[in-house]
């Protein structure tokens, strides 16, 4: 597997990546028809487009797998979306170990991410990863139109001995 920069021609992909795991994650199964499901798989694919800068995606030979974001370059990871045939495949723990090294390396003390607390799943993997949660909340979706029931999570990095 390779982690690389996006680049603007793989933004068609990455959108679809992101309506497929979005469709097959609790978001997706939760959302009851609620989100105009073609108008989100756009804002994915223009989010890739117009910010391929701030997204790092793997891949292996010519298929891609998944893509991660920051999308501001702070500490806090926007995006993660790993495709459903790639899922349990470790793709999404090396697309978040290699934001998070980004993230140290411009010198943040930690990495924050944000998830739907119905995502177990989610909930599940970025405690195995570290993660501890320091907030739980509402909080709007803008994508989604509508109040989500949201999980922050916090990373420290250690400090070089």
């Amino acid at each position: 597997m390779i982690i690389r920069r996006a680049a603007v021609a793989d933004a068609t992909r990455l959108g679809q990546i992101g309506i497929e795991a979005w469709r097959h994650s609790a978001f997706g199964v939760d959302d009851a028809g609620r989100t105009d499901v073609s108008v989100l798989h756009q804002e994915f694919e223009v989010f890739c487009r117009d910010h391929p800068e701030t997204i790092l995606l793997a891949s292996e030979g010519e298929s891609l797998l998944g893509w991660g974001a920051r999308e501001h370059g702070d500490e806090i990871i926007s995006d993660l979306w790993v495709a459903p045939e790639a899922q349990g495949r470790g793709v999404g723990a090396a697309l978040l170990a290699a934001l998070e090294e980004a993230i140290a390396l411009e010198g943040f003390a930690h990495a924050e991410l944000e998830t739907y607390a119905g995502n177990a799943g989610a909930v599940r993997f970025y405690s195995r990863q570290g993660y501890e949660p320091i907030w739980r909340g509402l909080k709007f979706s803008a994508s989604l139109n509508y109040d989500l029931d949201k999980i922050r999570f916090r990373k420290a990095f250690r400090e070089a001995a």
